[in-house]
């Protein structure tokens, strides 16, 4: 009786912890990605991607993706666009796209957004700056581009 009763109480109180255990999400370590420019862009343009697990409200888990990009021409050098916006995306299976604002000091544009909605286990593997015109929803020419390694 004493075995059985101490075996229930084994089962009681290790298997749910153990459970609960297996159901964390595995941080992954954040990173970050250069975004280089494509034939479309100059030369002296460039874009920074970082990527890193965050922590909402009531314990939600979430995936952060921003990117600040420099030195880009102003959209309408590319036609009918007012704007710029990332793609990213795992190719064949999801993606995520997002507004970069513009910031202009000194005569100079910086353009940055951010997404906080990505799933904690996922990451995109490549991302892509594209020019867009806000109204139409029509997107032009990708002037920073990068495929990603895991990280």
């Amino acid at each position: 009786m004493k075995k059985m009763l101490f075996s229930l109480i084994f089962v009681l109180v290790i298997l749910p912890s153990q459970t609960h255990s297996e159901n964390k999400i595995e941080e992954l370590p954040p990173c970050s990605a250069i975004l280089e420019p494509t034939k479309n862009a100059p030369k002296n343009a460039r874009g920074v991607a970082l990527i890193y697990n965050i922590e909402r409200k009531f314990n939600d888990e979430r995936t952060s993706l921003s990117v600040h990009a420099l030195r880009l021409p102003k959209p309408s050098s590319f036609g009918d666009y007012d704007g710029y916006e990332v793609l990213a995306y795992i190719p064949k299976e999801i993606s995520w796209i997002f507004s970069l604002s513009p910031l202009t000091k000194y005569g100079e544009t910086t353009w940055a957004g951010n997404l906080d909605e990505v799933s904690p286990i996922m990451r995109p593997t490549r991302i892509k700056v594209r020019t867009v015109n806000t109204t139409t929803k029509k997107t032009g020419p990708i002037v920073l581009e990068k495929i990603l390694k895991p990280c």
